[in-house]
């Protein structure tokens, strides 16, 4: 069941404190003057990523309501079940002033943004200083059909991508970092046969992970490294080819029918839920999980309660067929959509909340709480105390982040109460991908037959993956229904219409 709360307060998010952002809005708010005029209502519809919806009478919102004049009436809805209930909500056309949508590009949202369901809010951005200083890249990334329909989620293009291995098992085995897919398997294997939590029992896995209903989910990055590209597509010559007819794909599922049949691989993967899988890491019953770089200090803090030497290690890259590895993000991780039932006067005061929500003061107490209280600052960076931990201050800031958030480049290097040493070491790690990682070729290329047939027809292919990890289908079978999956005409024309996009772009 949703659960929706009323407060009083605007949210967003700044990672490290030697960020430096303005607020776009000045004194005046999102209002206008806050000491005038009634508090603007504006409903939200959100995705509630840390364990509990944030209380209207957290102290932090308390804060922020004093440096606002708006009263949000904000839905929170459960990751785990955010995309069903966005289907819902924009069926019904019952829709919040803001109401995220994880993929910019599912059909439904492409679909709606066409019949003008949504505000397009192209020629407002430039009035809006915080928004419109987002890199290029990221609005672009965000646009259908060359146009904004809605208020990105702005990622860092580096950190999104990754693999996570424990360092401390490396070490207490006496293994290297793994570099390459062959070290990966073997270190992961060495994790399920060798006892590295010693205590005694079998029951610890190499790697584990979640798939969704129509890709490989925590899996991914699998594929992305025998396949060399980002997403369903790979750029050769010119031409955009789907990876599905790459020979790394058949290498992937080779890779990991293998670690399943040898009991490498967590034997009840294809049915675990993101969070279940998380949560499997965590309780130190797994060495080798596929996670974007950022998680790092929420994986190395909770291990450390069990292994004082705990280490969940991203590596930078592995080694593909075409060397070092890494996937570039597109910036954009969902977006907010603001329905043209909103009155043109209200959607300038949104634009303007969501503004105002993206200047310094305000995020920072969004990211780290009170200061002196939940954060002191040591040699410029911002260290968590005791009382952040007593007030779960990086559970309820996982949840406001979820609603704003301001462009930074290691924002993916942080975690509320990493230690510098660790945020340090993930700063490095994002320099040293900037260097050869690479972006999905296809992203944000739009074909009108796979708006219709494509979910459908990937979540069949997701099936016959899993089938064939699984040993319920031959890899024989696989190569049977790729050489019938190249002859389909309806594949041919999502092909055909994906390289007509990608030239028109």
């Amino acid at each position: 069941m949703k659960k929706t709360i009323t407060l009083t307060c605007t949210v967003s998010l700044v990672i490290p404190a030697m960020l430096t952002a303005c607020s776009g809005q000045g004194a005046t708010g999102a209002q206008g003057d806050a000491s005038s005029d009634k508090p603007t209502e504006i409903s939200i519809f959100a995705n509630q990523q840390g364990a509990q919806a944030v209380d209207s009478s957290n102290e932090l919102l308390q804060a922020i309501e004093q440096k606002t004049n708006t009263k949000l009436n904000i839905t929170w809805v459960p990751f785990n079940s955010i995309n069903e209930k966005t289907k819902v909500a924009l069926a019904s056309g019952d829709l919040s002033d803001l109401t995220f949508v994880s993929n910019v590009y599912d059909s439904q949202v492409v679909q709606m943004a066409a019949s003008g369901a949504f505000w397009d809010i192209t020629p407002y951005i430039k009035d809006y200083k915080n928004l419109s200083a987002l890199p290029k890249e990221i609005w672009d990334n965000a646009k259908i059909q060359g146009k904004n329909y809605g208020i990105p989620r702005p990622r860092p293009l580096e950190g999104s991508w990754g693999v996570h291995v424990r360092k401390d098992w490396l070490d207490k085995l006496g293994l290297k970092v793994p570099e390459t897919m062959d070290e990966i398997y073997a270190a992961a294997k060495a994790f399920t046969e060798k006892d590295p939590d010693g205590n005694g029992k079998a029951d610890s896995f190499g790697l584990t992970g979640h798939v969704d209903p129509d890709g490989m989910g925590a899996f991914g990055w699998v594929e992305n490294v025998f396949t060399g590209s980002v997403g369903k597509w790979k750029l050769k010559d010119g031409q955009l080819t789907p990876v599905l007819f790459d020979p790394g794909q058949k290498q992937a599922l080779e890779w990991l029918k293998k670690a399943y049949d040898e009991k490498v691989l967590a034997p009840d993967f294809a049915v675990m839920k993101s969070t279940q899988a998380r949560e499997m890491y965590m309780a130190n019953k797994a060495g080798v999980f596929g996670s974007a770089l950022n998680p790092q200090w929420l994986y190395t803090d909770a291990l450390r309660k069990i292994d004082p030497k705990a280490d969940s290690y991203p590596l930078t890259y592995v080694m593909g067929p075409e060397g070092k590895f890494a996937g570039k993000d597109s910036g954009v991780f969902g977006m907010y959509v603001i329905p043209k039932t909103v009155p043109e006067a209200k959607l300038k005061k949104i634009l303007a909340f969501v503004d105002q929500g993206n200047g310094e003061e305000i995020s920072t107490i969004t990211q780290f709480g009170l200061a002196d209280k939940h954060y002191t600052v040591k040699d410029g960076f911002k260290v968590a105390t005791e009382q952040a931990k007593t007030d779960n201050i990086p559970d309820i800031t996982n949840n406001l982040l979820q609603i704003f958030q301001m462009y930074d480049k290691y924002q993916r290097a942080y975690y509320n109460g990493i230690p510098k040493e660790f945020y340090d070491r993930n700063k490095k790690i994002v320099d040293d991908r900037a260097a050869f990682s690479k972006p999905d070729p296809g992203y944000g290329l739009i074909s009108q037959t796979a708006l219709t047939v494509g979910p459908d027809l990937y979540k069949k292919v997701q099936d016959m993956k899993i089938k064939v990890i699984l040993g319920k289908e031959t890899m024989a079978a696989w190569d049977e229904y790729i050489a019938k999956l190249k002859t389909d005409p309806q594949f041919q024309k999502i092909i055909q219409e994906t390289n007509e996009a990608y030239k028109a772009k």
